[in-house]
């Protein structure tokens, strides 16, 4: 009996959307093969948004060495930057010292996936890979928590201390390297401040001297406290997903419609329709949701359906009304006025959530009216009500 309850549970299509994932499995690190030994011509870049403002600017943009080195490149912006903003980041930082690169690895933002970006690189010549690399994102992760540690000492002038950043980051040795990326990229280790200098006769040249000294070591301290947070990120037990199977997709950055605390922790079920890697996929969405179609693996769950359960969604066929199809409205869950009109977001009996779609009355009626009119009097809604068919 007890077995039958645990598979029954397990097959509840509503308990997998609804429930808090506890124990999420995070996808491995996959790293994408080096194709050359020369510094930043390959090269992986990202944003790091929503930091303390500071001169103006609430972002950075940090640009890493694919290959070799893992040297990186770190510049202040804002978080609207668009395109040809990141190409003219790229050419006040990287191009000056090291020319254009070869391929370009980034995830899908807008700043890259546009068509203006894509046609750029495309004339430039550089290859563009749409993706996410294991071991570039552990690194831009790192970068990231230890962005955020130094900005919470330094929230109001932070942008003063990314050259101590990212001096930081290229004189560390990496964990599994014998040398620091400076001395990859140029041959030596550049001299960083000391940590004690004799005392200046000009106070002001002393007090610049401390603090800069202090930017350097919480810095190094930032940088090694984020390695020991992204060391536990190594090892996963995650198991690729394929071709054709039925996938949860965290609702995290999709747009609700109604109340987002009250909407499902998760939308589908979705089919994948194509593999692009290990952890990117294609899936089949609703013709409605004007969306991207593919997402990366952390925002994927396993549906699962069970023998003791059934199916939950039937995907009931319409039924044929005077030649028209009419499918069978189980709930009003929301409604919006567009053009001084009201729309109803209509839920579907034997269907998902993510198909739920916005009807205007005369669709609804007069199949749905009772349950239209309970709706209408219980959110106190005047609309007028015209009698016609639900065609869909």
């Amino acid at each position: 009996m007890a077995t039958f309850v645990r598979q029954y549970i397990d097959g509840c299509a509503l308990c997998q959307q609804n429930k808090i994932n506890t124990h999420p499995t995070a996808p491995g690190l996959q790293p994408i093969a080096a194709t050359t030994t020369l510094p930043f011509k390959a090269v992986t870049m990202d944003f790091i948004t929503d930091l303390p403002e500071s001169q103006g600017m609430t972002s950075c943009w940090i640009v890493v060495d694919h290959n070799t080195t893992k040297g990186m490149v770190i510049l202040p912006c804002t978080k609207e930057i668009d395109a040809l903003g990141t190409a003219q980041l790229y050419h006040t930082g990287p191009y000056r010292r090291f020319g254009l690169p070869d391929s370009m690895i980034s995830d899908r933002g807008p700043q890259f996936a546009s068509r203006v970006m894509q046609e750029l690189v495309k004339l430039l010549g550089v290859k563009s890979k749409l993706s996410t690399d294991g071991q570039t994102e552990r690194i831009n992760q790192e970068v990231e928590v230890f962005l955020r540690i130094f900005c919470a000492a330094h929230p109001d002038d932070w942008v003063n201390f990314l050259p101590d950043i990212e001096f930081s980051h290229n004189q560390r040795i990496p964990q599994g390297r014998n040398e620091s990326p400076f001395f990859l990229m140029m041959g030596y280790n550049p001299r960083a401040i000391p940590a004690v200098t004799q005392t200046a006769e000009h106070p002001s040249v002393e007090e610049r001297l401390k603090e800069l000294q202090l930017a350097r070591e919480e810095a190094k301290a930032a940088h090694e406290l984020a390695r020991q947070r992204m060391s536990e990120r190594i090892t996963s037990s995650f198991k690729p997903f394929t071709l054709r199977q039925k996938v949860w997709l965290e609702g995290t950055n999709i747009r609700s419609p109604t109340n987002k605390k009250l909407t499902p922790k998760r939308e589908g079920p979705f089919a994948i329709t194509e593999v692009l890697g290990p952890l990117t996929y294609r899936l089949k969405l609703p013709p409605q949701w004007r969306i991207h179609d593919v997402f990366y693996a952390s925002l994927l769950t396993p549906y699962k359906e069970t023998e003791a359960h059934g199916p939950t969604f039937a995907n009931l066929p319409p039924e044929e009304v005077d030649g028209d199809s009419e499918y069978e409205v189980e709930s009003i869950k929301g409604h919006r006025l567009r053009r001084g009109k009201y729309q109803y977001l209509v839920k579907w009996k034997g269907y998902s959530s993510s198909e739920d779609t916005w009807e205007s009355i005369q669709h609804l009626l007069p199949n749905a009216a009772k349950i239209v009119t309970t709706y209408q009097q219980k959110n106190k809604i005047q609309d007028q009500t015209i009698p016609a068919r639900r065609r869909r």
